[in-house]
């Protein structure tokens, strides 16, 4: 009996031993990458030069005019390869009022297909449907005012001028697999386009019957990547 006692007993001593020497083990705490957010938003402004080419197909309804104004746009890229964009623009300078001063305004959503090259290059297009209205703002009778919902394209160029091999931060976590380009840079960039609203578009008009139009325009401005 009392050799089963001192059994117990040494035990009891054993399991309360390690009971204490566990309250000095400090649990292992896996470490906790830091998660890395790039926005896919930007922003931009430029100037532009925009042309107005009107030609007559029975009587005189000619315009052939060059202008300028001002665009906003703003957009979301996906990943490096494609992206949405919605833009803004109007002239309001520069009007030949001898050949009718042919200001025009459009707004627009685009798809933007791009592709990414030698790490600060962006090429991109943009294929769309916008609004754009054609304004008689000079001396032309015969010049129509024209408002028309329709299918426009675009082409360009973006300059990445921030450091987005930079943000690269070693052993981090990312939003989406970090590619260094544009879609996950932050700052300032710059961008140089082409865009056509119009190419032979064929609209009546009471006083000089059928006129076809072509409205072109090319933007520079710069741009920021949130």
């Amino acid at each position: 009996m009392m050799k089963r006692s001192v059994r117990l007993l040494g035990a009891a001593v054993l399991v309360s031993g390690m009971l204490q020497a566990g309250k000095d083990v400090v649990p292992a705490v896996a470490p906790v990458a830091p998660v890395e957010d790039y926005s896919a938003w930007y922003a931009g402004v430029g100037i532009l030069w925009g042309s107005a080419d009107l030609l007559h197909m029975q009587t005189s309804c000619g315009i052939e005019d060059d202008n300028y104004g001002m665009m906003v746009r703003a957009g979301y890229d996906f990943n490096q390869y494609f992206g949405i964009e919605a833009r803004a623009l109007g002239t309001f300078w520069g009007y030949d009022d001898f050949n009718g001063g042919a200001g025009f305004k459009h707004v627009g959503l685009y798809a933007k297909p791009q592709l990414p090259f030698a790490d600060r290059f962006n090429l991109y297009g943009l294929l769309g449907y916008g609004w754009t209205h054609l304004d008689n703002d000079g001396g032309n009778a015969f010049a129509p005012d024209h408002t028309d919902w329709g299918f426009s394209w675009g082409i360009g160029l973006e300059i990445d001028l921030s450091d987005s091999k930079g943000d690269y931060i070693e052993h981090a976590g990312y939003d989406r697999p970090f590619d260094g380009y544009a879609d996950q840079s932050k700052g300032w960039g710059l961008f140089v386009d082409f865009q056509q609203f119009w190419k032979d578009k064929k609209f009546p008009h009471p006083a000089s019957g059928t006129c076809k139009g072509t409205l072109e325009a090319v933007s520079v401005g710069v741009m920021y990547h949130f």
